[in-house]
């Protein structure tokens, strides 16, 4: 793997009644550090990462990741009667069954497994590595015992070609998120005035509408990493559970060195209103949006490095005493783009693809594309709608050349407003 590879951006795996989902690409670079990634097997004690020569994850046995089995005599019932019976507390004496139960039950490295996949014990751990992701993933799964579906997104999303110059129609937003990347990169400054930069953005609007790239490319302009947390990483059947994934999530964000945009994609999904409890699932909701009160207000204080981005298409869903001043500085719309700025987005994107396809002697656009007349003919679409008119267009023409094995023309008007009709109807 010493090229630079781009993940899918979905993929799904399913394997003797398991699933597996991948979301967002990552890329691997040669000679790059590992990096970790996101997933929803925080209980089971797997750290995955990614580097340049592809997947690794480690299964660390202690007695911080036990069998379901092991903790019922960590507390309890059962940790009373070991209390009792051997003058031990309950906890102490369950972490000890519990590591021993544990190491017992671990699989030996001979285990049968995909043969992309290599199993080997490092110490009391084991460590699983292969350069297909799916094949690592379900790997895991099979050693852990974990249930379908499991969901894998990257802490560091491929925003490595995503600026604020590839954002189009959103010139204040833009204008707002360059002033937020200038503050990053003048802490001195900031320090001398006592200034103290947006702890917190919220982005809101309509889906598509490019908040989540808005994230990625401050990410970029910052100089920094993008950490994206989804709903799976914090929420838990398990009582208690999801408090703990918040607490863990900041405090790992507490200890980053290089800037970081921190991510909360789809916000309302993780965290909504709050209030009167009248089940537990309510309670859950109320201790969960306490805790993330509680962490947001010591962030900027304890780590200026780290700047919070929540994206939401529901404003309305989400409390605002979760994103006041002082916790989310920023408010900003992200509205479906108007008819100069669609125009702005289809440039951006045409200029895009023309940069990473055309070569001598292949052109991938006619020179009758106008984009002012493409905006005049999508009204509402977003920008993502945009993109996918563009996909189904180079779709056509990669599948006419490949019919006929005859070299098809370049991308004409006539053909983008086709895309635009059919993805309207």
């Amino acid at each position: 793997m010493a090229d630079t590879t781009l993940r899918p951006a979905v993929e799904v795996v399913a394997a003797s009644g398991r699933e597996l989902r991948i979301v967002d690409g990552h890329l691997i670079e040669a000679g790059g550090p590992p990096r970790p990634l996101g997933h929803d097997l925080p209980e089971r004690g797997v750290e995955l990462t990614v580097g340049p020569d592809g997947y690794a994850a480690r299964w660390v046995r202690s007695s911080f990741s036990l069998p379901a089995f092991a903790r019922m005599f960590a507390g309890g019932a059962a940790g009373g009667a070991l209390f009792r019976l051997l003058g031990l507390p309950g906890a102490v004496l369950g972490a000890v069954v519990a590591v021993g139960i544990a190491r017992s039950t671990r699989p030996s490295p001979d285990v049968d497994v995909d043969p992309r996949v290599t199993v080997v014990e490092d110490g009391p751990d084991l460590v699983v590595r292969s350069a297909s992701l799916p094949a690592l993933m379900l790997t895991v799964m099979q050693l852990t015992g974990a249930e379908g579906p499991v969901t894998v997104s990257p802490v560091a999303a491929a925003s490595a070609g995503v600026r604020l110059d590839d954002v189009g129609g959103l010139e204040d937003v833009v204008a707002q998120f360059r002033d937020v990347a200038v503050s990053f990169r003048h802490p001195d400054v900031m320090a001398r005035w006592g200034a103290t930069r947006p702890q917190g953005i919220l982005l809101y609007g309509p889906p598509g509408t490019g908040k989540t790239m808005l994230a990625q490319a401050l990410a970029h302009e910052i100089g920094g990493d993008l950490r994206e947390i989804r709903t799976p990483e914090i929420l838990d059947k398990w009582v208690g559970n999801s408090e703990k994934n918040i607490q863990r999530i900041f405090a790992e964000a507490r200890h980053l060195r290089e800037p970081t945009v921190l991510l909360f994609d789809e916000f309302d999904s993780i965290i909504t209103y709050t209030g009167q409890a009248f089940d537990a699932a309510g309670q859950m909701i109320n201790a969960v949006a306490g805790i993330f009160k509680q962490e947001m207000n010591s962030l900027i204080a304890e780590n200026p490095n780290v700047i919070v981005v929540a994206t939401t298409n529901f404003p309305d869903r989400v409390d605002a005493s979760l994103v006041r001043s002082g916790r989310f500085d920023l408010k900003l719309a992200v509205p479906v783009p108007s008819r100069r700025a669609r125009a702005q987005i289809l440039a951006k994107l045409l200029r895009g693809l023309i940069a990473r396809h055309e070569r001598p002697g292949f052109r991938m656009f006619a020179d009758d594309v106008d984009t002012d007349a493409l905006a005049a003919e999508s009204p509402g679409l977003t920008g993502a709608d945009l993109k996918e008119a563009l996909r189904r267009a180079q779709l056509d023409k990669a599948m006419q050349e490949a019919r006929s094995g005859v070299p098809a023309g370049p991308i004409a008007q006539a053909d983008l407003l086709a895309a635009l009709g059919n993805l309207r109807s």
